[in-house]
């Protein structure tokens, strides 16, 4: 098995985040300012030839009250999971598990963070698919390993050619 250089880092870091996560109330400039950044490969962005699919990807923690279970929102790194839900799920389905932002006009309007019939009506055709993840995750190893990765795996699966990033 390869070395993770990064995963290291982070775990070096982890022990102190926890001290100043735990105080009340928690301090995330000191957690932040110091977490290890990882490397970052340079990414060149295509031109799309044809018509756009669009896939539609949220930070917002949101997820379909029937069928999934909400995020862990009390942890206090973070969850890095994510879920996905069909597009046209009914807005009464749709909640969020995001503690670091005022969910009560989200959840009067999900639009706001959600923006499913905005970028319809824009006329480009959309992935069968919404994703969604929280914004709010010091668990960066399982972001860039596991979550990511998987959200990447998603949007291929639509036979997406672009994507519309959301971020809360």
């Amino acid at each position: 098995m390869e070395r993770d250089r990064y995963l290291e880092q982070w775990a070096a870091w982890l022990p102190a985040a926890l001290v100043w996560l735990a105080q009340d109330p928690p301090n995330y400039r000191d957690s932040e300012g110091t977490i290890p950044k990882p490397a970052r490969p340079v990414l060149g962005i295509q031109r799309v030839d044809g018509p756009l699919r669009v896939a539609l990807l949220s930070s917002s923690a949101a997820y379909d009250t029937a069928t999934q279970p909400a995020y862990n929102e009390h942890c206090v790194i973070g969850d890095s999971s994510w879920r996905v839900f069909p597009y046209d799920l009914p807005d009464e389905r749709i909640d969020f598990a995001h503690e670091h932002f005022d969910r009560a006009p989200a959840r009067r309007d999900p639009e706001l963070v959600l923006p499913r019939r905005a970028l319809r009506a824009t006329g480009v055709e959309t992935t069968a698919h919404a994703i969604s993840w929280s914004g709010y995750s010091m668990d960066w190893p399982g972001l860039l390993h596991q979550t990511i990765p998987q959200m990447v795996a998603q949007v291929k699966a639509d036979n997406a050619n672009a994507a519309l990033l959301v971020p809360v």
